[in-house]
């Protein structure tokens, strides 16, 4: 049951990230349309989240080995929500690029952290079964 009501836990977080991820892509589209940005640093805020998770998927495993599965997941989660909640605060597109970069980086560290909790509470006994309490 205990094992149950983590996993229950961790679907949640994957949920919220899932669509907070989603949400700030067409919000930053938006809002920079609205501030005057080019297209051109429009474009280079939709790759800079893609560098960052480029950079998180390489240096999530690293983090997560020296300070473990829950310190990494909630360093993650602060700077990427961090990165998010700035954006306001800072109303040029050099800034936000280097934000999206942030948060591209969180959300894979987050999914990286994640993935190598799942495989480390599941075993081959209760791999792929269903758990009934």
């Amino acid at each position: 049951m205990r094992l149950l009501l983590s996993f229950i836990a961790i679907f949640a977080s994957i949920s919220l990230l899932q669509l907070s991820s989603g949400a700030i892509g067409p919000l930053d589209v938006l809002s920079g349309a609205a501030e005057g940005f080019s297209n051109t640093q429009i474009g280079i805020l939709g790759s800079s989240h893609f560098l960052g998770f480029f950079v998180g998927c390489w240096w999530a495993p690293r983090l997560m080995g020296t300070v473990g599965h829950s310190r990494a997941f909630s360093t993650f989660a602060v700077f990427g929500a961090i990165g998010a909640i700035a954006h306001p605060l800072l109303i040029d597109p050099t800034a936000w690029a280097f934000m999206r970069i942030l948060t591209g980086l969180c959300v894979a560290g987050c999914y990286t952290v994640i993935e190598a909790w799942m495989q480390a509470k599941l075993t081959n006994s209760n791999r792929g079964r269903v758990m009934a309490s």
